[in-house]
């Protein structure tokens, strides 16, 4: 596949469904793609919305714009449209609330809520609704972002470095949505992993970390991402091109209890072994994709991972591609 393909967008409006259809086309198209639930809307015009989809290797997005809304995950629609993802949604239309596990949050422009899809809950709009939502399944939530999850997690733009965090993930989610490149998809998820594993973390408290420091440290992680493919690639690098000392940029790396070479690494073979568990990565070489990844000999990147995968590159591939996307819903095209 061409670097330049653009990802399959699915892509669903209530424009030209009838009004009196419009609720119901959207509860089958979110039970296809997103998740079950019920709509409810009194806006005087009737109910609008619409929504883009994305599947990468590891979490699903969702762009979703819509007038005054309230949608409702019951327990007869989790036990008739089970699904047990974590969602993160992050809001940047008006003001909304959410209710889950007995409490309301009520969410201003541009804050994030946290939540369990395995449990009832409410979310309301009260006026012009945008929002992003990332669904992550519960397995890769607990290894990339927070172990043990069970009750609501709201994160307010009142923090600074929270606030900082957010509209970072925010403007990177939007550029993506606009040109979703395949080319780009994984560098994208890994930043979109890493922004809300901190900005959890800052919220439960396990990395206190100034604004000042949580620039340094975004715009550290975002050289990596840039210059993975590089073999020459060294921690001396990203610290003269952030404009700190390489002890500052150790520093930093350390309040996520790691390296800059370790994290260079980490990133390396995950973005390797996820090249080599799909369908794109079925014609290259093992060798190839080594090299793409920054790795100056296939020696050197099987024994990297293999410590790191308790199994060899082969035995990864072995596996098998990712899964599919689910059939098209009536009604609704993919791009």
């Amino acid at each position: 596949m061409s670097p330049c393909a653009l990802l399959e967008t699915r892509h669903a409006s209530t424009q030209a469904v009838d009004p009196d259809h419009r609720l119901r086309f959207w509860e089958d198209y979110n039970a296809s793609t997103l998740v079950g639930l019920k709509c409810n809307s009194y806006a005087d015009d009737g109910f609008t919305a619409s929504q883009d989809n994305l599947q990468l290797s590891a979490m699903r997005l969702a762009r979703i714009v819509g007038n005054e809304h309230v949608v409702e995950r019951d327990t007869s629609m989790i036990r008739g449209v089970p699904k047990d993802s974590i969602f993160a949604s992050l809001v940047t239309g008006s003001g909304s609330f959410f209710y889950q596990d007995g409490a309301c949050q009520l969410l201003e422009p541009g804050e994030l809520v946290v939540y369990r899809t395995d449990k009832p809950y409410l979310f309301g709009f009260s006026g012009a609704m945008r929002q992003f939502i990332f669904d992550i399944s519960q397995e890769q939530f607990a290894a990339r972002c927070l172990k043990r999850f069970n009750r609501t997690l709201k994160i307010s733009v009142h923090n600074g470095v929270q606030r900082l965090l957010l509209r970072t993930l925010g403007e990177r989610t939007r550029e993506f949505f606009q040109q979703p490149l395949c080319g780009e998809a994984e560098a994208y998820q890994e930043q979109a992993f890493e922004l809300l594993a901190s900005i959890i973390a800052g919220q439960v408290g396990e990395r206190p970390i100034n604004a000042l420091s949580a620039s340094y440290l975004l715009a550290a992680k975002q050289c990596i991402h840039e210059q993975l493919g590089d073999p020459t690639l060294s921690c001396e690098r990203v610290a003269a091109q952030t404009g700190i000392s390489t002890r500052h940029l150790a520093r930093l790396f350390a309040m996520e209890n790691t390296l800059p070479s370790r994290f260079i690494l980490e990133k390396r073979l995950q973005q390797a072994r996820r090249l080599i568990c799909s369908s794109q990565g079925a014609g290259l070489d093992i060798s190839e994709i080594a090299y793409r990844h920054g790795f100056a000999s296939q020696a050197h990147f099987a024994r990297a991972f293999k410590a790191r995968y308790q199994q060899t590159p082969s035995e990864a591939r072995a596996q098998g591609p990712l899964s599919e996307w689910p059939a098209t819903a009536p009604g609704v095209h993919r791009s």
